[in-house]
């Protein structure tokens, strides 16, 4: 039954109060490069100085205070205020264009925003907004209150705009927490565990297992990717987030000093490696798991929470698991859309105008994922793409476009390729590489696939693109997922196309 019980009363007060006294959990971070280990109780004393500063600054239980910045102490210590003051966070992306960035926390009717962008400070305070640094006071109250008591929700963060432009809505503590007591059963971990986090905490799925580290005591790592390597080495983790991209520039790396040691890069220590956000290659998987080092890719979305998980004893490379133990899955037929029941979806509400719309999940109905997938005979299931990758041609059919974008990708050795449907009613390919590094021979190379493919999945026509798109011009989400639609509008039509020709 999607939607479950409705818990409207937040726990995360709790989560943070019991932090004092704790002086065996730690979080570990560098400070002008050099590695600095921090108590929970020390943690809890500084929230509560930032979350007095946020009250000097006129924040009132139920006020939204933006915090803008990379994974941090800082971070930490922002979101932490404001639950002790009653606040709802309201989560941007720092890789975020800070116009953008300011567009939301004007959105959100932000009072305070907390920031680390210099740059971003004018756009802020035009909007309205106080501006605070986003870095710890550098004072410890004597004594502290208790986090302020609330129900609702706890934050609010954005969709990933995918599809279309990003929409913020509102997220309540309950289904975080429930999803993270059941990671922490199916993969066993606990108090005595060590969390790697480098990616945003702005990315919802972080926030789970920020909080749900909190709340079991693990040790929390907060890093960056260009870290990665030596706070493995230093604070040696045994719990481990990222997405494909990372892994496979690890593996590129790798590859080019002639090495395959995977478990050297992410430590001894380590117990599991979530994967997910995006479709891993097999291939890089299978390599991971032939290294022994215990990845599992998993699968959710913003809106729904987790759906997939490849779990201890139960994985399968190509795959993003079974169906969550708690919830369940089908494919639509004639669609083949995944759609979820699951009594753990994140969405709370959506923010309208300023004010909260709470969602009404309707008990026992199917939720549209608009991803693509199939189910294997073991149960197990793949994703294949969007939904709306699938191309109408003005011929008629319509071709699904990831498995044919995947193989030219892979073919030339692009860092992105995407299908587009050409004047003439026929497929292009745009194949963006990284500066300077795109083969003399593409067309042949796609005259490969090709032979591979229905006519109609061909590619005709091709062009280069001499750099990766990025998150600035709108082409990729702050989770860098490609937005199609931008993509197609930015590059499509000023690109250089050449003709296949003969032999496809």
């Amino acid at each position: 039954m999607t939607g479950g019980t409705v818990v409207d009363t937040c726990a995360l007060p709790a989560v943070v109060d019991a932090m004092a006294g704790n002086t065996t959990a730690r979080l570990l971070f560098r400070r002008a490069g050099t590695p600095v280990e921090v108590t929970y109780d020390r943690c809890r004393a500084e929230a509560a100085a930032l979350a007095a500063l946020l009250r000097e600054h006129g924040v009132r239980p139920g006020d939204r205070v933006a915090i803008h910045g990379s994974t941090s102490y800082g971070w930490v210590l922002a979101d932490l205020a404001c639950l002790l003051a009653g606040a709802v966070s309201v989560a941007l992306y720092s890789s975020a264009p800070p116009a953008r960035a300011a567009a939301a926390a004007r959105e959100g009717g932000c009072r305070v925003v907390l920031t680390d962008r210099p740059d971003a400070v004018a756009l802020f305070r035009s909007g309205g907004a106080a501006v605070l640094p986003l870095e710890p006071t550098g004072s410890v109250p004597a004594g502290y209150p208790a986090a302020e008591p609330r129900t609702g929700p706890f934050t609010v963060v954005s969709t990933s705009g995918t599809l279309s432009e990003p929409k913020l809505f509102t997220v309540h503590s309950a289904p975080l927490l429930a999803t993270m007591d059941r990671f922490a059963e199916l993969y066993g971990f606990g108090a005595g565990d060590r969390l790697l986090l480098y990616l945003p905490l702005s990315h919802l799925p972080q926030r789970m297992m920020l909080y749900g580290g909190l709340r079991l005591g693990l040790d929390l790592v907060l890093s960056d990717p260009a870290h990665l390597v030596a706070d493995t080495a230093w604070a040696a983790p045994t719990l481990h987030v990222t997405v494909p991209r990372l892994l496979e520039h690890v593996r590129s790396l790798l590859r080019r000093s002639g090495s395959t040691d995977y478990r050297g890069v992410f430590g001894p220590a380590l117990r599991a490696l979530f994967v997910g956000s995006a479709p891993t290659d097999p291939g890089l998987m299978a390599e991971l798991i032939a290294a022994g080092v215990p990845v599992y890719e998993v699968y959710g979305t913003t809106e729904l929470g987790m759906i997939g998980l490849n779990v201890p004893g139960a994985r399968r490379p190509g795959t993003v698991g079974r169906p969550i133990p708690w919830g369940s899955v089908r494919l639509a037929p004639g669609t083949a859309e995944i759609q979820v029941r699951t009594p753990t979806p994140f969405l709370h509400g959506r923010l309208v105008d300023g004010r909260v719309e709470r969602h009404e999940w309707v008990p026992g109905a199917w939720e549209p994922t608009a991803d693509v997938g199939t189910l294997d005979a073991d149960g197990f299931l793949s994703v294949r793409g969007r939904l709306r990758d699938f191309l109408p041609l003005p011929s008629g059919e319509k071709v699904f476009v990831t498995p044919v974008e995947d193989a030219l990708r892979l073919a030339c050795g692009a860092g992105l390729c995407q299908l587009v449907v050409r004047p003439d009613g026929r497929l292009g390919a745009l194949l963006f590489f990284e500066p300077g590094t795109g083969p003399a021979d593409v067309a042949d190379r796609v005259r490969a696939v090709n032979r591979g493919l229905h006519p109609w999945e061909r590619a005709r026509s091709y062009a280069v693109v001499d750099r990766l798109p990025t998150v600035d011009e709108g082409c990729l989400t702050e989770t860098t997922k490609p937005r199609r639609h931008v993509i197609e509008r930015v590059h499509g039509a000023a690109a250089d196309w050449r003709s296949i020709g003969t032999g496809t």
